[in-house]
C-alpha cells in the first residue's frame, strides 16, 4: 500500500470513526486532503507506521499548526474519542457495582 493510499484510508477510517453516515462520504470532503498533506508534513514516522491512531494522536497534538478545515476534522475525532473514553469508564463503573 502506498504512503498516498495509507494515508486516505487513515483519513477515511477517521471520519468513519466521527460518527459519519453513507451520505455524507458521499458528498465531497474538503478536509480529507488537507489533513493528508498535513499529516505527511507533521507527523511523517507515524504515516510511516500505518497506525491510524498514532497518525490521530500526532494530528491532535500537533492541531495548533493545522488548517481550520482539517482543525475541526481533528477537533470531531478527539471529541469522539474523548465520548468513547466516558462510555467505557461508565460502563465499567456500572458493572462493578
Amino acid at each position: 500500500m502506498t504512503c498516498r493510499n495509507t494515508a486516505s484510508v487513515v483519513l477515511l477510517a477517521g471520519a468513519l470513526a466521527a460518527g459519519l453516515t453513507s451520505p455524507a462520504l458521499a458528498a465531497p470532503d474538503p478536509g480529507k486532503k488537507a489533513c493528508v498533506q498535513e499529516a505527511r508534513k507533521l507527523c511523517p514516522a507515524e504515516m510511516k507506521s500505518l497506525s491510524r491512531k498514532k497518525v490521530e494522536a500526532c494530528m491532535i497534538r500537533n492541531i495548533e499548526k493545522t488548517s481550520p478545515v482539517c482543525k475541526a476534522a481533528m477537533l470531531t475525532i478527539k471529541a469522539e474519542r474523548e465520548a468513547l473514553v466516558r462510555r467505557a469508564a461508565k460502563n465499567q463503573a456500572a458493572t462493578s457495582q
